[in-house]
């Protein structure tokens, strides 16, 4: 029996959590909630729905099984028990509409619905040499009314691609599955995506650029082409992993701070999917492998339980795949590999990506100057958000969030100004979630009065670019060689704020999945939110 450390590293972090994600179900066959998976819900009743998306375990459990990749401990007859547990509890969950919830009950949640009846048509496609036809048949009667709801759903409150990629993903598969439509629909999504992506090759999240949400809108993107060969999504894909190839940093971290939603997971399923076909996929796989296995970025046992059942069925998906590749060599180097000195601008996303023998640096010119930093001659890392000020009463003032900046560069350095809004960090009181709760039981229910008021949280909590300081503008100098040296000077005069030093790791957004736990953020002398290091995880050139 292999212990932890001798397994490979997707394996260890699935067999880490595994017990984690059993112990989450209800097995009591008395109970209403036989089978579901929220232990907020059946277990501690602190909320008065239950949230869908663990549900959505079903697919890992089912590629840990079609792959003979379940630990000795944990024998195949139990796991397909447990499946068809899965699916029993994920219908008695389930709306009149075919809709299903993650935050708010009555929700309608576009994307969870599209979460779980893609994980659910990928277990039955996994399992149809262990699962009875009667099982089979019922996984397809609990997804048939979710399929149902999502030809007559959309999502409307922003333009969110991985959540698009989901949707199209269990749409088409749907279709391949029983024959049934979905195909047309599937493909007015993915045709949104599509059009939608950056000439740079990055997908829209939010407005903007976010390498986290691209490498998990990469897996369910990946899944299709695996299904559909030709819909051509070989160079949309070759296109975007090319982009998010400038985001893995040579400490071994990603993304980060400068990204539209702050995130810096990454997502390898569709890496090591696509490595035989993409030279670009197989770089990134390579190095994810590294990075999580040196837990220098985020992995999957630091994720929490809203996000675990995506993020560990790409994990499952990643180890069957290392299973076959046991070994995988980089095809090429990436932009964190190599030391000649070079400058990559991508205005769209409003990035700036520079390396030269003394730096790695990546800088967002969207958010007044928010960086990554790495220096190469003492492998320090350091991360800031962007310009921060304070006014008398101490009230922040950020160019995080206003995403207007203009910018000129002149040799090393890189000029940007931009303008400052109010940053507030809003917390629920007990009278907004009293508000909510009222109106998920009324308003709510009608699709576009919750799209209606969707939008507006949105607006409130992420894209809202803030208030302004009387129009007050900030000027940032960044000169990245031969040292990092920063300089903020606020523009005009008698603005009353007061600019706080640069390298501040702040965030000035709501976005759950941001901040999660990798190696760097407790090295001594990083800041709080960055990624330091006093090791370089690459080597200039791979080998």
């Amino acid at each position: 029996m292999a212990s932890p450390a001798e397994l490979p590293v997707y394996l260890r972090e699935v067999e880490t959590v595994l017990p984690r994600i059993l112990a989450s179900f209800d097995r009591d066959p008395l109970s209403p909630t036989f089978g579901v998976g929220d232990r907020t819900y059946w277990a501690w009743k602190l909320i008065d729905f239950a949230n869908a998306t663990p549900q959505g375990y079903v697919h890992g459990l089912a590629r840990l099984v079609a792959s003979d990749l379940l630990p000795e401990w944990l024998s195949k007859d139990a796991v397909l028990r447990r499946i068809e547990e899965i699916i029993t509890g994920t219908s008695n969950i389930l709306r009149k509409d075919g809709s299903l919830e993650e935050a708010l009950p009555f929700e309608k949640s576009f994307c969870v619905t599209a979460l779980i009846a893609f994980d659910l048509l990928a277990a039955d496609e996994l399992l149809q040499n262990h699962l009875t036809p009667t099982v089979r048949k019922k996984l397809r009667d609990v997804v048939r009314p979710m399929i149902s709801f999502l030809h007559k759903a959309d999502e409307k409150h922003d333009l969110i691609s991985n959540h698009l990629a989901t949707a199209s993903a269990a749409l088409f598969r749907w279709t391949i599955a029983t024959g049934e439509p979905g195909e047309d629909r599937g493909r007015i999504f993915l045709e949104r995506i599509l059009q939608y992506q950056s000439k740079e090759g990055w997908f829209n999240e939010y407005g903007g650029a976010d390498p986290g949400y691209q490498s998990l809108a990469t897996y369910y993107l990946a899944d299709l082409h695996r299904c559909r060969p030709d819909l051509q999504l070989i160079e949309p894909l070759r296109n975007s992993l090319r982009f998010l190839s400038h985001f893995l940093h040579p400490d071994g971290s990603f993304g980060g701070l400068y990204g539209s939603r702050n995130t810096r997971f990454l997502v390898p399923a569709g890496l090591e999917a696509l490595a035989p076909e993409i030279s670009e996929a197989r770089t990134l796989a390579h190095a994810a492998r590294t990075s999580i296995g040196n837990r220098t970025t985020v992995s999957l046992s630091a994720i929490d339980a809203p996000n675990l059942a995506p993020m560990f069925n790409a994990y499952c998906w990643a180890a069957a795949e290392q299973a076959k590749r046991p070994s995988l060599a980089p095809a090429q180097p990436a932009p964190w590999q190599q030391e000649e000195k070079k400058r990559v601008i991508f205005h769209q996303a409003g990035l700036i990506v520079d390396w030269a023998p003394t730096h790695y640096a990546v800088v967002s010119t969207r958010k007044g100057g928010a960086y990554y930093y790495y220096d190469r001659q003492d492998g320090k890392t350091q991360i800031d958000g962007g310009p921060l000020a304070t006014d008398r009463r101490e009230n922040y003032y950020t160019t995080q969030r206003r995403l207007k900046g203009t910018f000129e560069t002149k040799g090393a350095e890189i000029e940007i100004k931009a303008p400052l809004g109010k940053l507030s960090h809003r917390l629920p009181s007990p009278l907004d979630f009293v508000i909510l709760r009222l109106l998920s039981l009324s308003v709510m229910r009608s699709r576009i009065l919750s799209n209606l008021v969707k939008r507006l949280l949105v607006r409130l909590l992420i894209t809202d670019h803030g208030s302004g300081k009387n129009n007050v503008n900030v000027c940032r100098t960044i000169n990245l060689d031969p040292k990092l040296s920063v300089q903020d000077n606020i523009l005009g005069e008698k603005s009353g704020l007061t600019l706080l030093p640069p390298g501040q790791a702040y965030s000035a957004i709501h976005m759950a999945s941001q901040g999660y736990w990798q190696r760097g953020d407790d090295i001594p002398s990083g800041n709080s939110l960055g990624s330091p290091t006093s090791t370089t995880i690459w080597e200039s050139q791979p080998k």
